[in-house]
């Protein structure tokens, strides 16, 4: 049987390295993302030797940047015709405003559009393979988030959670449009609530105040490898392979916000970030 191939950004640390272990303990063949290629070839040296796995590759993006992302993509997309699993995990949280090179808000940028463009890269792909599955790491934050339509770099008004919200809220209306507009019943999409996890994330580009408060706030929360598990019941179990387009946590799918199910803003959204990305064809 071949092996299966799995595609993880975000891989070398926290949840996404959490999800690359429990994929190599399988034997998934796996393409692991990241931005710093130290970091990279030590995970990779690190899972090798661990699990006695060769199939493991890495390949470095900064997700901020569009460019990248189509460059590389490009790559994995020529290197490996069929991939059977996207996790989209790579995430950024920020006390001020910033600008990526493409000129959008760095949450907005990587939380979404980076989710957003990859797919559209790699769906080809996925889409050649029997059983394919797209992963979106969300959060419940997007409860309270909203889409800030005419400025959503939310430079008139910016909050690092009001930008938080926004990003993890774009994560739901773009899996459930993504599960809409797709012609592949054989494809599944999914979004993943992981929890509060003990990472890092709050701690990266954020204030020394938001550092000190997030360093407290992750104590209660679980193990990256805990919150690694529904991903890795996704992408690896029989069982939901027709559960296409649903919230997911801890192991089961649940409801979503009532914003997150609208209709009309999924497909704005989506028209929006063809238009971020430069993209006319979604699906070519």
């Amino acid at each position: 049987m071949e092996k299966k191939v799995c595609v993880i950004t975000g891989a070398t640390s926290g949840i996404g390295y959490g999800i690359a272990r429990g994929l190599a303990a399988r034997q998934y063949e796996l393409i692991l993302i990241g931005r710093d290629r130290t970091k990279g070839a030590q995970v990779v040296s690190s899972l090798q030797a661990e699990f006695s796995h060769s199939g493991i590759s890495y390949y470095n993006i900064d997700l901020c940047s569009q460019r990248e992302i189509r460059e590389v993509g490009d790559i994995i997309r020529s290197q490996h015709p069929q991939i059977d699993v996207l996790v989209n995990n790579a995430a950024v949280w920020t006390s001020r405003c910033e600008l990526t090179e493409d000129q959008i808000e760095k949450q907005f940028a990587v939380n979404h559009l980076a989710y957003f463009l990859l797919t559209h890269i790699l769906y080809p792909n996925i889409a050649q393979s029997s059983d394919g599955r797209i992963i979106n790491m969300g959060s419940d934050s997007h409860k309270y988030g909203r889409i800030n339509w005419e400025d959503v770099n939310l430079s008139q008004s910016y909050h690092g959670l009001k930008a938080y919200g926004q990003s993890k809220l774009a994560n739901l209306l773009f899996t459930y449009q993504l599960d809409r507009l797709k012609k592949e019943k054989h494809v599944s999409t999914y979004c993943v609530q992981p929890g509060l996890v003990k990472t890092d994330i709050g701690v990266k580009h954020t204030s020394r105040f938001h550092a000190w408060m997030w360093k407290l706030r992750r104590l209660g929360g679980v193990t990256p490898e805990k919150a690694a598990e529904t991903a890795i019941y996704l992408a690896t179990a029989p069982e939901v392979a027709a559960q296409s387009g649903l919230y997911w946590d801890k192991c089961k799918p649940k409801p979503s916000s009532a914003r997150s199910r609208n209709e009309a803003d999924a497909l704005r959204l989506w028209k929006l970030s063809e238009e971020l990305c430069g993209i006319k064809d979604f699906f070519n």
